[in-house]
């Protein structure tokens, strides 16, 4: 992926962005599954922008939806999820935790665009990862223009009832050779949000 800068035309587009993103849909359409092996995955951003996270079923970004919305502020039609993961502390708009099909590869796309003047900036970082069953797990997603990352964690026991977060992986926004070029095209596809 690559940072995109779209130059706006006037002012009033800008608010008209603006607008479109903090109304938009529901915060969250994922539906947990009903049955089968499950772990606890917290998905979080750090960015004050609408971070939407859209999940596919393969490397080639096929069958895409919409998952959720998270903000880190106030974020219009919310829906807080938690299921009392451990080192948790995000305001509740950044932070929502589901449970998630186990053992088989999950893919995501984190994208969020960013308004400024006549300008605004969109980034995203496509990610697989597979969780185990009955493990906690975070998805931290990170902004720090021009580029942005997400940082995949365990959260583990370790020792005496302390967690700590181990790091899994860390992906930025360079679309790698093992993700399909149809990525790169879903991330370019422009929406109104």
């Amino acid at each position: 992926m690559k940072v995109i800068f779209i130059r706006l035309i006037n002012a009033p587009v800008t608010l008209l962005f603006i607008a479109a993103t903090v109304t938009g849909c529901a915060s969250v359409t994922y539906e947990e599954p009903k049955s089968g092996p499950v772990a606890r995955v917290r998905f979080v951003t750090d960015t004050p922008y609408i971070t939407v996270i859209r999940g596919y079923s393969s490397k080639e970004c096929n069958d895409e939806h919409e998952m959720m919305r998270l903000r880190n502020g106030f974020l219009f039609n919310s829906d807080p999820r938690s299921l009392g993961m451990p080192l948790g502390g995000y305001h509740k708009n950044a932070a929502k935790e589901f449970l998630i099909t186990a053992n088989i590869p999950q893919v995501y796309m984190f994208e969020h665009t960013e308004a400024t003047g006549y300008y605004s900036y969109k980034c995203g970082v496509v990610i697989q990862q597979t969780f185990e069953e009955g493990k906690d797990y975070e998805l931290s997603y990170h902004w720090n223009k021009p580029s942005c990352n997400i940082e995949v964690f365990e959260l583990k026991k370790t020792g005496s009832d302390n967690i700590e977060k181990i790091l899994l992986q860390k992906r930025d926004n360079k679309l790698i050779s093992d993700f399909s070029h149809s990525c790169l095209t879903k991330f370019k596809q422009p929406r109104l949000y």
